[in-house]
């Protein structure tokens, strides 16, 4: 049985993989980077900003790697809650969770404040016990220092706990973690990608995730498409 859902953020329960990109380009274009580059970048959403512009530009030195995340933050601030419309079915899921007793929770690569404000301007906050964001970590996914945290401040065990997220590094920080995964398929990652994470499940929505989550422990099903 479930006592602990660990939820990712972006692409997983807000729909804001379009908007990160769309911030992307509009980076891109500034810069004149090429469009392979946006390509390669928008596949590392859920890495922390800084660090996907190291994986894109290596050879450049730190100065460079923060400008670029100042620019982008620049950019995206002004577009966060329009960047976030919640997915569909999302506040009933959270009802549901909730009625069942099971502690919801959000590990994130996003800076902390942005998750409060959308959370906040949705009248969401109350159903989240706990929120992990890109500075509640020194060792970001797909290392399981977010799930550790999770689990050893509420007392919840890796048998009882199980992540949901949309990209493979959601999936990898669970199976670091030694605990249950559920991929969905609203974010930037696709189904075949999620597959090679091998997480329990890969559905296409918070409709099955809530129906997996009640339902108890999952088994895990291999090669599953």
């Amino acid at each position: 049985m479930y006592k602990l859902a660990i939820f990712d953020f972006d692409g997983t329960l807000v729909d804001s993989a379009p908007g990160i990109v769309e911030v992307m380009k509009e980076v891109v274009e500034e810069y004149n980077f090429s469009n392979e580059t946006l390509e390669l970048w928008s596949h590392l959403i859920g890495v922390p900003l800084k660090r996907q512009t190291q994986i894109l530009f290596p050879d450049h030195p730190d100065e460079f790697h923060e400008e670029v995340t100042n620019r982008y933050r620049d950019i995206y601030d002004t577009k966060a809650l329009e960047i976030c419309p919640l997915f569909p079915g999302l506040e009933e899921m959270l009802q549901e969770l909730s009625k069942a007793e099971i502690i919801i929770t959000i590990a994130s690569s996003k800076r902390r404040h942005l998750i409060d404000y959308v959370l906040e301007h949705h009248s969401l906050t109350h159903y989240f016990k706990m929120v992990v964001g890109a500075a509640e970590v020194t060792r970001h996914k797909p290392d399981p220092e977010s799930v550790h945290i999770t689990m050893e401040k509420l007392g919840i065990g890796p048998e009882h706990t199980v992540v949901i997220g949309d990209s493979s590094f959601d999936l990898e920080m669970a199976r670091a973690a030694g605990v249950d995964a559920i991929g969905v398929t609203t974010g930037i990652h696709t189904r075949e990608h999620l597959s090679k994470s091998e997480p329990a499940f890969i559905v296409s929505g918070l409709n099955e995730v809530k129906e997996l989550i009640l339902a108890g422990k999952v088994k895990k099903v291999p090669n599953q498409n």
